[in-house]
């Protein structure tokens, strides 16, 4: 045996070389985990409004721009998102009872809801086709609700939001922003509205509206009104275009208050006993005092081209919250103005689309909701944000053009496929005069291999192509259902072209044709739900679908399906499935509640991925592979993830009869500090042997001697200990598996700490 493995170490020498050549390159970009789980990026949210239970100062609520509402109950420390009942989480307003606080109101994309547990389940009680900017209680007579919409005006309901009717009679402009009542005459309120209509002014609650008397008010958009809580006669509004304005006589006559700001385009205001704060549209916060006589700037600790939505002021001492576009939830005390970046939870984004582009080992994440495009050279060390992506819809599918290296392709859900020539910097809708994609409900997008421009897409009501980089589409959907939703394409190159197509409840169908005609392919499969599909880079006849119900193989390119399950969670929902392009065995899955979990055998078996805790959500949308640099992604619902050292366990040499079935691995690889964890795999019942091996064949410590180990994974450890308990000096082992089955090496390095 010694002399086997003198022989295996001038072999292994070359694999030795390859580790510490790995090695340096993953120092020399970034940290991705050696077998262990890293990074939660991009960290980011954005936070359309807040507001605190005027009972327990402590608990509060943030809107979230598609993640729905957040609740902390420790002052903004930590975070926990509510979605329960939303259908639209793209929260723009909220609105707390005052005298009830359990019973809230927030307003989104389309509608108000309401909740009475405290924000933690929501329902609708007011539908709209335009996004509801504010919501506002009278303060006397909490059942009297008003909701301002971007396009419709307002709404006011007199039986806390059981009936809602509409208000806009006087009203110049129906873009309404925002709706202030005035806290001793509280029938008497003030309305923020678009160009031309500016602020508006009514005496009887809304019943009839006018145009403040003073044009100065009435030229501009306004954002939002504050009224100042110890002198309710002065009132300030954020103009989106004109700076802010202020009124010392309850709104009749108006004047501006500009000096000192970088920016005219202001967006929030809150009032702190005698400071006023200003949120402006990529420039930050600004102060002033009393005198409103110049601004100041306040950006410590904010990004200064933040776009600031949100203003919560309080008592003087008392924290103040500002809310951002994409950078979250950031809190000071007044008078301080150095603010603090709230996390908590609250900045988790999702890793709906995840892909790297292997040339320079650029990871792109989309990750929806209106968190933005986002994109890291350092392999999830740090992110940078896409500039000029318009479109806030739901990012679902990302593809690289194969001979363009700058070129992407990204399918947003509601806005079609956006197309980048910067590596994701910047972002257009090429499709946005010939309108040829006639369903912008789009989720996956795959690019032709070795042919620049030609895209297909799966949308609302089947597949698209195009040959002009996303500048026209036909569709190509002849034999699909008439509601095929498709969730997961696939495509294998060739003449002709051979395609499949999963939807979220018709399974699988397979297209000879390239997309001209269609053949449903279902027989096997226990679920219709398919989220991904994946066609073997080694045997294109081999493919695999990732349902609601687990995996499932096909060896005759869908015809017949078989599970390929064995391992997996009972009735795992499989989000995400991707193969390893160096090692075609290799496949790892997302699974919806469990985390991601790994099969070297062709989805024979899995098991999951080691560290699983490391995870930052077990809830997981996408994968993504670097293989040459051995790092794996994966994107779930509190950020994207990546973890190196996977390749160690798929570098070892097998033996053909047992290729599928006996395998060794042992990581974290190289070894600093630390055990070794070691894991083989059996194809049956057999006597096992594994030891630690020195480079010149002498036993260095004995790890399983086992009689009779039944089929299946195995686990062992090394604490780096020879047979006398004395820690070994770093240098090149050999793990090695003896079974009846065969023989199994695994080159282990240790190194320094």
């Amino acid at each position: 045996m010694n002399s086997k493995l003198v022989r295996l170490a001038i072999r292994c020498t070359v694999a030795l070389l390859s580790v510490v050549a790995m090695t340096a390159l993953l120092a020399g970009h970034a940290s991705a985990g050696a077998r262990v789980w890293t990074g939660t990026g991009p960290r980011a949210r954005s936070i359309e409004d807040v507001v605190r239970d005027p009972l327990n100062p402590s608990r509060m609520w943030a809107a979230s721009f598609g993640a729905g509402v957040y609740r902390s109950l420790d002052n903004g420390s930590t975070w926990t998102a509510y979605r329960t009942g939303l259908v639209n989480t793209y929260v723009r307003s909220l609105a707390v009872n005052p005298h009830h606080p359990d019973s809230l109101f927030c307003g989104t994309n389309d509608g108000v809801y309401s909740s009475v547990d405290g924000g933690v389940t929501w329902s609708l009680v007011r539908s709209s086709t335009s996004s509801v900017r504010s919501i506002t209680i009278h303060p006397i007579r909490t059942a009297v609700i008003y909701a301002s919409t971007y396009g419709a005006g307002i709404f006011k309901s007199l039986n806390g939001g059981k009936n809602w009717s509409t208000i806009n009679l006087g009203l110049v402009n129906t873009n309404v922003r925002d709706v202030e009542l005035l806290p001793s005459k509280p029938d008497t309120l003030f309305a923020a509205t678009g160009t031309g209509g500016g602020v508006h002014r009514s005496f009887n609650g809304g019943l009839t509206w006018t145009q403040v008397p003073d044009t100065t008010a009435t030229l501009g958009a306004a954002e939002q009104i504050r009224i100042d809580p110890l002198n309710s006669s002065r009132i300030y509004v954020a103009e989106l275009d004109r700076g802010v304005l202020k009124s010392a006589d309850g709104g009749t006559s108006w004047t501006r208050i500009n000096r000192g700001l970088p920016t005219l385009r202001s967006r929030s205001i809150a009032i702190v006993d005698t400071l006023r704060y200003l949120g402006t549209d990529g420039q930050g916060v600004y102060f002033t005092s009393l005198n409103d006589s110049i601004w100041h700037a306040a950006n410590a600790g904010v990004p200064s081209t933040s776009i600031v939505d949100a203003l919560l002021g309080s008592v003087l001492g008392a924290p103040v919250l500002a809310g951002t576009d994409g950078d979250g939830l950031f809190r000071t005390t007044a008078p301080d103005t150095h603010w603090t970046q709230l996390d908590g939870g609250l900045l988790a984004t999702y890793g709906f689309a995840l892909t790297v582009r292997p040339a320079d080992h650029v990871v792109f994440d989309g990750t929806g909701f209106g968190d933005q495009f986002w994109r890291s050279t350092t392999q999830g060390v740090s992110w940078q944000r896409a500039n000029f992506l318009f479109s806030r819809d739901s990012e679902r599918g990302i593809a690289l053009d194969p001979l363009l290296p700058n070129t992407l392709y990204l399918s947003l859900y509601g806005g079609g496929v956006y197309r980048s020539s910067d590596g994701g910097v910047t972002w257009d809708n090429p499709d946005s005069l010939s309108l040829t994609l006639t369903n912008k409900f789009v989720r996956p997008v795959v690019a032709m291999p070795g042919v620049s421009g030609h895209l297909f897409v799966g949308t609302g009501i089947g597949v698209f192509e195009s040959g002009d980089g996303a500048t026209t589409w036909a569709p190509v959907s002849n034999g699909l259902p008439a509601s095929f939703s498709v969730r997961s394409l696939a495509l294998v190159p060739g003449a002709p072209l051979r395609l499949f197509a999963g939807s979220d409840s018709a399974g699988v169908y397979r297209s000879d044709t390239g997309g001209n005609s269609w053949a449903v392919k279902t027989s096997g499969l226990a679920s219709l739900f398919v989220h991904a599909i994946v066609v073997d880079s080694s045997t294109p006849l081999t493919v695999y679908a990732a349902t609601d119900s687990g995996v499932f193989k096909s060896l005759n390119a869908g015809d017949s399906w078989v599970p390929a399950r064995t391992g997996l969670p009972g009735a795992a929902s499989v989000r995400a499935l991707i193969q390893d392009p160096s090692h075609p065995a290799a496949l790892f899955c997302g699974v919806w509640g469990a985390g991601v979990f790994e099969s070297l055998d062709g989805g024979a078996s899995w098991w999951p991925v080691y560290a699983q805790a490391g995870l930052p959500s077990l809830n997981v949308f996408s994968l993504a592979i670097d293989g040459p640099l051995g790092i794996l992604y994966a994107g779930t619902e509190a950020g994207v993830s990546e973890m190196s050292g996977y390749y160690t366990a798929l570098s070892v040499p097998q033996s053909p009869s047992n290729a599928l079935s006996l395998a060794l691995s042992a990581w974290p690889n190289p070894l600093a500090q630390g055990p070794a964890h070691v894991r083989f795999t059996l194809p049956g019942s057999t006597r096992v042997r594994v030891g630690v091996f020195a480079l010149n064949g002498a036993r260095v410590r004995n790890l399983v001697d086992s009689t009779n180990l039944t089929a299946g994974t195995h686990d062992a450890v090394w604490d780096g200990k020879d047979l006398r308990g004395h820690a070994t000096a770093p240098g090149l082992f050999f793990v090695q598996l003896e079974t009846t089955f065969g023989t199994r090496t695994a080159s282990l390095v240790r190194i320094r700490p």
